[in-house]
């Protein structure tokens, strides 16, 4: 629960700072030569995009709120797809120039693929490969946190050793783009892949781990056929 608690902390703290100048009209992202439909989609991808953050903590603390697992889960599929949409078609005129663009545009496609798996995996009622797949998902919306970590750090990092200012202008913003989301993904994957430690070993089983996921997502498993 702690853990949980850090995590909502972290996240409650980001979106506290990213979301107040698009609620005012305003935007941290250089708009100039930005074509009509961009800060409207910016706006619908942050704002939909702190939904899915906060839905996504419910999954992540599924064993406090099993109840309501299934209704944040359809909240966070609702939203992340139209974030991992938005992401891509963002990426493609970034101000931030074409690594960045790469980067959202893998980002966000990746996203939209992971969510899909997962959605399909728990239609199919294995709730095992839709577990690995909406966490998968979370790291990658979850990975803008760590972006905005790494950036300043990067900064300091780099202006100490001497990068000039006009380098760090230009592509600080990319330093940090493909990192931030490949960082998360690795946790992620390693978290998945972790050996099990032999204290945790008989509740930690693959085969407890699974009954324990068919329990808390019984009653997703079985909203799939409404």
């Amino acid at each position: 629960m702690k853990k949980l608690l850090v995590g909502a902390l972290i996240v409650l703290v980001f979106l506290a700072y990213a979301l107040p100048p698009y609620l005012t009209g305003g935007s941290r992202i250089p708009l100039e030569q930005q074509p009509d439909w961009y800060y409207g989609l910016l706006v619908g991808h942050i704002l939909l995009g702190s939904v899915a953050m906060l839905a996504g903590l419910v999954q992540l603390g599924r064993r406090w709120f099993a109840r309501y697992h299934w209704i944040a889960g359809r909240i966070y599929v609702a939203c992340a797809l139209p974030v991992g949409l938005a992401a891509i078609a963002i990426g493609t005129v970034t101000p931030f120039g074409p690594v960045n663009a790469v980067s959202n545009v893998t980002l966000g496609s990746l996203m939209l693929l992971f969510t899909a798996l997962g959605v399909r995996a728990i239609v199919g009622r294995d709730v095992a490969a839709h577990r690995r797949w909406m966490l998968r998902s979370a790291a990658l919306m979850y990975s803008v946190i760590l972006n905005r970590i790494l950036g300043p750090i990067a900064f300091l990092v780099l202006g100490a050793a001497g990068v000039p200012e006009s380098f760090l202008d230009a592509w600080g913003p990319a330093i940090v783009a493909l990192p931030s989301w490949l960082i998360a993904l690795a946790f992620c994957e390693w978290w998945l892949r972790r050996p099990i430690r032999r204290g945790r070993a008989r509740t930690s089983s693959p085969a407890a781990r699974s009954s324990r996921d068919r329990g808390i997502s019984a009653a997703t498993a079985a909203r799939t056929d409404v």
